[in-house]
């Protein structure tokens, strides 16, 4: 077989007034075949619209030949035009080893339709495609050893900038990536910024003022006390606070909330807990707040 599709035309001998049936093989390509490949083919058949197709008479899948196995079958059926159309798409698999180029024979099969007048058959003879051989058997005589073997195939040119410039571009993002990082957490060699002692209280104390126990806020004030010592260096009194903001300016706006927290402490530890109640849980969990806050902006 040489052509691309190969037609079959298949008359059902009935009486004149019954509809023909007809039937086409499509083969993918008629030669060119190697051993393994798999063989597509697809059987295209037409009959009355009234008629249907016995499901029993398709091809059964499994070896066909010592040589040749039927791997898939699929049918698909539609109706156009007053016709009934079946297309049958078959996948063989070629285990015939070919020592020169050939055709094999691919088996037939009936199908089998049933229509008003009874039970009529579609017969789809046998078809040939062409395998070929891996190698050749016994190659022409060639002086030099050498000569059998086919020259190496030249290699595709590469183009390595691109990657190249992607992978520098991805380094460069990364050490960018770490070196914030680093200095966000203080990790060599930006151990010298100020520690973010602030950042840290606020979460503490959000987690200490969530109940109703005095002694919690008696622990959260001590805590205010120690972050705001160790932001000063050493112990932070209400008398130091001018100089503290001289050297610490990104807390100057916050000078009427220090006021109100040491004098707050003052009247709890030492003035009653009658008039304590003037700086409680909120006010000094804004104040804690706002001081994180400044503490990331300087």
């Amino acid at each position: 077989m040489r052509t691309l599709y190969l037609v079959l035309a298949l008359f059902a001998a009935h009486s004149a007034a019954a509809q023909e049936l007809t039937a086409r093989i499509c083969s993918a390509r008629p030669f060119g075949y190697f051993v393994g490949d798999l063989i597509h083919a697809r059987i295209e058949a037409s009959g009355r619209e009234s008629a249907a197709l016995s499901r029993a008479s398709l091809p059964k899948t499994g070896p066909l030949t010592g040589s040749l196995d039927l791997r898939d079958v699929t049918l698909h059926e539609t109706i156009k035009s007053g016709a009934r159309l079946w297309r049958l798409d078959l996948t063989y698999q070629n285990f015939y080893v070919a020592l020169d180029a050939r055709e094999i024979e691919i088996p037939g099969f009936e199908l089998a339709v049933s229509t008003a007048a009874g039970i009529e058959s579609v017969k789809v003879p046998a078809w040939r495609v062409g395998v070929s051989p891996l190698r050749e058997i016994i190659p022409q005589r060639r002086e030099d050893a050498t000569d059998y073997m086919r020259p190496d195939g030249s290699a595709p040119f590469v183009d390595e900038a691109a990657p190249r410039n992607l992978a520098i571009g991805a380094g460069v993002a990364g050490l960018l990536a770490f070196a914030f990082v680093a200095r966000d957490r203080a990790w060599p060699p930006f151990q010298r910024r100020r520690a973010r002692v602030f950042s840290a209280l606020a979460n503490d104390i959000s987690n200490r003022l969530g109940g109703s126990d005095d002694r919690e806020l008696d622990a959260a004030i001590q805590s205010t006390h120690r972050a705001l010592d160790t932001a000063n260096g050493a112990t932070l009194l209400s008398s130091d606070l001018p100089e503290f903001l001289r050297r610490r300016p990104e807390f100057r706006p916050l000078r009427t909330d220090f006021e109100c927290f040491f004098a707050a402490s003052k009247r709890r530890f030492f003035g009653g807990r009658e008039s304590s109640d003037a700086f409680g849980r909120d006010q000094l969990a804004q104040f804690v707040t706002a001081l994180a806050r400044r503490e990331r902006s300087g």
